[in-house]
């Protein structure tokens, strides 16, 4: 190698330990030299978050010091809760060799991103959102076959029905109860971004009608601030307790006082339901309350006791295995994560043995009726059935007219 070969080595060597040194060290290819001017190197970092990862920990790990990604933190946290960084969001940060942040961004869906620039009195942070279009939908319908198809055919979003039988879960078992020719209405908010509709809002009518009986719901928000869905004479549709406590497949067995058992082979009283569902699948709390016992119990294998207000106790069977923190003395509220299916205990089967006492006395589970939350108050009622009348005369016209109303009240595209 002749002299000019190895002067031009020496340079390249050098030239590149000084973009290494302005870079830190380069595990991915995500770090790239952009631009080279007035000797400042700008380098380029950039990715998207992946499930259990802090930001922090996302650039460190390709090479940003700590002490950078510090830098910009602080004025970030001001327009953004850093505990609410998801997967999937996507981040780019410019910075140059002497660790000066040029600018950072936290881009979440194409309507909404976190911005950090550097002025003459530091680096600053904005929120930068393109408002969302906001419309209410109505549609109306029979069930064929299931009530999932036969709402999916009216154009009715998936997370719209899920929604819709979440509304009326305290009064009607849509698992066991759904029948061919029931009828349904819903009126809700879609909220749209260009020509895509990226999420659904508050349900505002939900409508359930059997060959006897109709099922009405309303979102209402009283003058005082309460809200919630009531009836049409303005009875709170929430009751104290949830009439199942999972999502089951079916019900293996019924209550009764009567009942051959499959192991023992014996009859004797069954004074609970069995809901058959897949090993694993979630267990909630039907209400609030304290836990009075948690552990291994007999014939029903892993067993939680409850004792709610009003003399309510519930208990659950054969589970698989506890929630996390549940145990004897622990409060939990109405839908908090007990436990899961299993076929522990005298069990032929995964299901759970789901049991319900009032005052000290079994009752059936799928005929009691829990107690409703209170009413709404009578100084509101008469205006409240005028309300409810006028939002299911426009869910009716909305659903025959086929088109959707405007909502001029924006989203903001805070939507996760």
């Amino acid at each position: 190698m002749n002299k000019v070969s190895k002067n031009n080595v020496i340079l390249l060597l050098f030239i590149l330990s000084i973009f290494i040194a302005g870079c830190g060290s380069v595990p991915k290819a995500d770090i790239v030299q952009n631009t080279v001017a007035n000797d400042n190197i700008d380098c380029i970092c950039c990715g998207e978050i992946v499930p259990d990862q802090a930001l922090f920990w996302a650039l460190v790990n390709k090479g940003v010091s700590p002490k950078l990604v510090e830098s910009f933190k602080n004025p970030l946290s001001k327009v953004l809760d850093m505990r609410k960084i998801y997967p999937g969001d996507k981040y780019k940060l410019v910075y140059g060799r002497y660790e000066n942040i040029k600018s950072f961004e936290l881009i979440r869906s194409p309507w909404e991103k976190y911005v950090v620039y550097s002025t003459d009195s530091g680096l600053v942070a904005e929120k930068d959102t393109i408002a969302l279009t906001r419309t209410i939908f109505s549609a109306e319908g029979i069930v064929h076959n299931t009530l999932w198809g036969s709402m999916r055919k009216e154009g009715i979003e998936p997370a719209a029905i899920v929604n819709f039988t979440d509304v009326l879960e305290y009064d009607f078992d849509f698992v066991t109860d759904t029948r061919e020719g029931h009828k349904f209405r819903i009126m809700y908010e879609k909220i749209s971004f260009g020509d895509s509709v990226i999420s659904v809002g508050k349900i505002l009518l939900a409508e359930y009608g059997t060959s006897d009986t109709v099922h009405t719901a309303v979102w209402y928000v009283d003058p005082d601030g309460r809200d919630g869905y009531f009836d049409l004479k303005g009875n709170s549709m929430r009751k104290s307790m949830l009439k199942t406590p999972l999502t089951y497949r079916r019900i293996s067995s019924h209550f009764t006082y009567h009942r051959f058992h499959p192991i023992l082979k014996i009859y004797r009283p069954h004074l609970g339901v069995d809901y058959a569902a897949p090993s694993g699948t979630p267990i909630v709390a039907s209400g609030s309350g304290t836990i009075i016992f948690a552990g291994k119990k007999g014939g029903y294998g892993n067993f939680i006791h409850i004792k709610h207000s009003n003399g309510i106790e519930t208990m659950y069977g054969h589970l698989s295995r506890f929630a996390k923190g549940i145990k004897k003395g622990v409060k939990v509220k109405r839908g908090r994560l007990i436990g899961y299916v299993g076929s522990t205990g005298l069990s032929t089967g995964p299901h759970l043995d789901y049991r319900i006492k009032v005052h000290g006395k079994f009752v059936n589970p799928e005929k009691y009726a829990f107690p409703a939350e209170p009413p709404i108050k009578k100084k509101y009622r008469s205006s409240y059935i005028e309300y409810a009348k006028s939002v299911i005369n426009g869910a009716e016209m909305l659903a025959n007219a086929d088109s959707e109303y405007v909502d001029n009240n924006e989203n903001n595209g805070e939507n996760k």
